[in-house]
């Protein structure tokens, strides 16, 4: 049997190998932590996984993303495409459900429908925000990841009122009681500014997909772990954190206002009349240093700036202008693109 050897396991067993079997997850992005936890939930037998992702592969995408091959980048196959293939040789007994589609307030409703589980694989704190609102409004837990450099982040967000085919006692915070607000663009590293190590991906995606399965299967009560679990493989080092309980003053699963669901936060982005290029919005205010920002981007193009404005080529003669309130100007007619673009290069 194919999945004997997890069967044996006391948590296992025939019915919680059915459960797993009629159960339907959402993966929202299938890059290096989205690829990492499908593998692991495809082979355990999970009924349904619905991948998302707007991105296609590129070369770079395979030191880390390990359902892709060359051949993927050498076509630019959506990503969610490539994975599905991949899933499908790995298993075919189950169905997967891909999606070349940008996660946004209008399209994240129906992609999450009838799901069981919400698993982070995002590169993006905007998303990010959205889906926990989704969580927190329907009900349903959040497995959030996230890596970069050699070290990463893991915890399950369980909202106070479990409405969906999952259900536990005891709720945690939700992402914004733990992080209340999101940094202002630009503060924060992104993959492609300051690297990630490969064993930090698979560390951070064994414990998601661990977490989604004990889920799955019903083990929420004390026998989940219910902590922020900091990892850094390459230091060899490891943190548990307590969560916090939900907060009464938490804007979200407090007075449940649910403001990137809503499209009030959250970046915007629209095509510039007239000429080659999309403006991307952050609506999180504050002053971007752009000092700070010319020191990240130098490695990766030509940039010149000064106190209001930052100027970078990138590769492929990719223009980008970012101004000190965080707005940018990307050389693209593509909204999407530009997201991935300001997303990749800019953060947050």
């Amino acid at each position: 049997m194919r999945y004997h050897r997890q069967m044996l396991l006391p948590d296992f067993g025939e019915a919680a190998q059915e459960a797993l079997g009629q159960a339907t997850v959402l993966i929202a992005g299938v890059g290096a932590l989205g690829c990492g936890v499908a593998d692991l939930l495809a082979r355990a037998g999970v009924g349904t996984l619905r991948i998302v992702d707007r991105d296609i592969v590129e070369t770079s995408n395979l030191q880390r993303q390990m359902l892709y091959a060359q051949r993927d980048a050498d076509d630019a196959r959506p990503k969610a495409i490539a994975a599905a293939d991949r899933l499908t040789a790995i298993n075919p007994d189950i169905t997967i459900e891909p999606h070349v589609t940008d996660i946004t307030p209008a399209t994240i409703e129906p992609l999450a429908a009838r799901c069981h589980v919400l698993v982070d694989g995002l590169d993006n704190l905007d998303t990010r925000y959205l889906l926990n609102d989704l969580a927190v409004r329907d009900g349903l837990p959040y497995v959030y990841g996230g890596a970069v450099g050699t070290g990463g982040l893991v915890m399950p967000l369980l909202p106070p009122d479990p409405r969906g085919p999952v259900q536990w006692d005891a709720p945690t915070g939700c992402l914004r009681c733990v992080f209340p607000e999101p940094p202002p663009p630009g503060t924060l590293p992104t993959c492609d500014t300051a690297g990630v190590l490969g064993p930090a991906i698979g560390t951070v995606t064994a414990h998601q997909a661990a977490l989604t399965l004990s889920l799955l299967i019903g083990r929420t009560g004390d026998d989940l772990d219910r902590t922020m679990h900091a990892v850094d493989p390459w230091q060899g080092e490891s943190r548990r954190m307590a969560l916090p309980g939900p907060s009464a003053t938490c804007p979200c699963c407090g007075s449940r206002t649910f403001e990137w669901l809503e499209g009030g936060r959250g970046s915007a982005a629209s095509v510039l009349c007239g000429r080659n290029a999309v403006q991307v919005h952050p609506h999180q205010s504050g002053h971007m240093n752009l000092d700070e920002l010319a020191a990240r981007l130098t490695e990766h193009g030509d940039v010149r700036h000064d106190a209001h404005v930052l100027r970078c080529t990138l590769p492929d003669d990719i223009t980008i202008t970012v101004f000190a309130d965080g707005r940018a100007l990307i050389a693209t007619d593509d909204l999407v693109a530009a997201r991935s673009i300001y997303d990749t290069y800019i953060g947050a």
